[in-house]
C-alpha cells in the first residue's frame, strides 16, 4: 500500500500545483496544445512522474527489470486443447474439418467409411489447411489421419530419437486351437 499512497501524493502533487508551462499551454487552442506537447515542449516533468510510477508500479509487481513486460493475470487459466474425432462419410464434410483447425482444435479423422479416392481427395484437402496454418500432420493407422493447428506439438518415438515400434506384418498365431480346429479334433474321437 506504500507504493500507492506514494502515487497519490505524487498525483496530488501535479494537480495542484499546474507548471508553468501547462499554464501557458492551456492558453492555446486545443489543436495547438497538443502539437506542442508531442514536440516535447514542457514534456520533461511528466515523463520523470511517468517513469517514477512505473517503476513503483514494477517494483510492487515484483518485476523490476526493464526488459520484461510480461505479467500474470490472476484467475485467467490458459486455455485447454480440444480434440474431435470424426469419421466423415463424404468430401463435403471437409470444410468443417478445416474449420476446427482454425479454432486451433486437433482433428482425428478415421475414413474407412468413405470411398478410396474420395478419401485420399479429403486428405490432400486438409493437408493443404494445415500447411496453410503451419500445423501439422501424421499418419496414425490404416486410414487414420492426426492434424494439429500450429499450437499443438506431436512427439513420435522416430522424432525424439528412439527407434520405432516394432509391428509384427501378420497377425500372430494363436496358441490355443481355433473353434473350428477344436470341432475337428472332438469329432475324429
Amino acid at each position: 500500500m506504500e507504493g500507492q499512497e506514494d502515487y497519490q501524493l505524487l498525483y496530488e502533487g501535479r494537480r495542484s500545483q499546474p507548471a508553468p508551462e501547462e499554464q501557458e499551454a492551456s492558453a492555446l487552442p486545443r489543436g495547438r496544445r497538443q502539437r506542442g506537447v508531442e514536440a516535447g515542449e514542457g514534456s520533461v516533468g511528466r515523463e520523470e512522474a511517468r517513469g517514477h510510477r512505473r517503476s513503483q508500479h514494477r517494483d510492487r509487481l515484483g518485476g523490476g527489470s526493464m526488459g520484461s513486460n510480461v505479467i500474470g493475470l490472476p484467475g485467467v487459466n490458459p486455455p485447454t486443447s480440444e480434440v474431435v474425432v470424426l469419421e466423415p462419410r463424404s468430401f463435403d464434410e471437409m470444410a468443417q474439418v478445416i474449420q476446427y483447425l482454425r479454432e486451433r482444435k486437433t482433428v482425428i479423422m478415421n475414413l474407412t467409411l468413405m470411398d478410396p479416392a474420395e478419401a485420399q481427395r479429403s486428405v490432400d484437402f486438409v493437408a493443404g489447411g494445415t500447411y496453410a496454418i503451419d500445423g501439422h500432420q501424421e499418419r496414425i493407422g490404416e486410414n487414420i489421419f492426426l492434424f494439429t493447428p500450429s499450437t499443438v506439438t506431436v512427439s513420435t518415438p522416430s522424432s525424439q530419437g528412439m527407434p520405432p515400434l516394432q509391428r509384427p506384418l501378420q497377425s500372430p498365431t494363436p496358441l490355443w486351437p481355433s473353434g473350428y480346429e477344436h470341432l475337428q479334433a472332438v469329432g475324429q474321437h
